[in-house]
Formats: structure tokens, C-alpha cells, sequence
């Protein structure tokens, strides 16, 4: 029996991608999961009137599977406008920079669509994108932190100053 002409065209297809060494798979493996936990710093602090605050973000990576990088940290900082302690971690993109413990490791960029959402007494923060440079480039990737939402008595007087979360960092989805 003749194989049609797209049968052949797929077959052909799949030889070119077995010779090249390539594979057609429809994602990556995992590449590296870390434990995450972060601090977060606002200044001014948050309260519930909206305004525009400066952020820092000091993050730890540990637990880490790639033996050949086992921890890490990351910063991050920006201004974030009309936040307030119920508006805060708003929807939105960044990047940040992993750096590896191990010296050998290069730095791994992270850019990212964030999006969050409050469940209960927490806050859930996703966030969805992909290493654009250094190790583990070009593998997709995923953060996710939960932490509790701010302290409603701190946001009607003096304000949140810190917030902290705990989560989950995946590189090749």
C-alpha cells in the first residue's frame, strides 16, 4: 500500500528530527526545583491609601535538585504604583536573577508575567515565564509563593513595612 503524501511528509519529518538529534516533545523535563523564601520590603510602608511605594525583594533558594546547583539567592526591586495593603502584588511582569551558589553555575534570568491571587488569610503569587539567559536557558519556568496577607491593624495605623512567603521555584516545566 503507497503512503499518501502527507503520511510520507510526516515520516520524513520525523527522520530529519532523528538525524539531527532533536526530539519533538511537547516540554521540557525538569531541569531544577528549589524551595523558595522571600522577604519582601516597602517603603513607605503599605497601608490601605493607595500610593507609590519602592519594593525590594531578598529571596533564598535551597533544597535545590541539580547537584550542580544546590542553593541559590535573588533580588529584586521596583516601584510599585498606587499600592496599598489590599492592592498589593498587584498583576504584572518583572525579572529577576538567580544566582547560583556554586561559582561555576552562571546566573540564571528569570522574565516573568506575575498574577496574583488572595485565598483565605493568604496571598498567592504565580509567576510564569522563562529563562532568558545564563544556566538553564531556554527551559520555561514557574514560581509560586504564599504568604499571609498584611495585618489589617498595621494598614489603618502605621503600615506594613515587610511581608514574607515560602513556595516553590520549577525550571523546565
Amino acid at each position: 500500500m503507497a503512503k499518501t503524501p502527507r503520511i510520507a511528509g510526516a515520516c520524513a519529518a520525523a527522520a530529519v528530527l532523528a538525524m539531527s538529534g532533536t526530539t519533538a516533545t511537547a516540554h521540557a523535563a525538569v531541569d531544577q526545583t528549589c524551595a523558595l523564601s522571600e522577604v519582601v520590603t516597602y517603603d513607605p510602608p503599605l497601608t490601605n491609601t493607595p500610593r507609590d511605594v519602592t519594593f525590594t525583594v531578598e529571596g533564598q533558594l535551597f533544597n535545590c535538585t541539580s547537584g550542580s546547583a544546590p542553593t541559590g539567592s535573588y533580588h529584586e526591586s521596583g516601584t510599585a504604583t498606587n499600592a496599598s495593603c489590599s492592592g498589593v502584588l498587584a498583576a504584572g511582569s518583572g525579572t529577576r536573577v538567580y544566582t547560583w551558589t556554586t561559582s561555576a553555575i552562571p546566573p540564571s534570568t528569570f522574565s516573568y508575567n506575575r498574577t496574583t491571587t488572595r485565598v483565605g488569610g493568604e496571598i498567592v503569587v504565580v509567576a510564569l515565564g522563562s529563562i532568558t539567559s545564563g544556566s538553564f536557558t531556554p527551559d520555561p519556568a514557574k514560581s509560586t509563593g504564599t504568604g499571609l496577607q498584611p495585618n489589617p491593624l498595621a494598614c489603618s495605623t502605621t503600615g506594613v513595612s515587610t511581608l514574607t512567603a515560602a513556595g516553590l521555584l520549577v525550571i523546565g516545566l
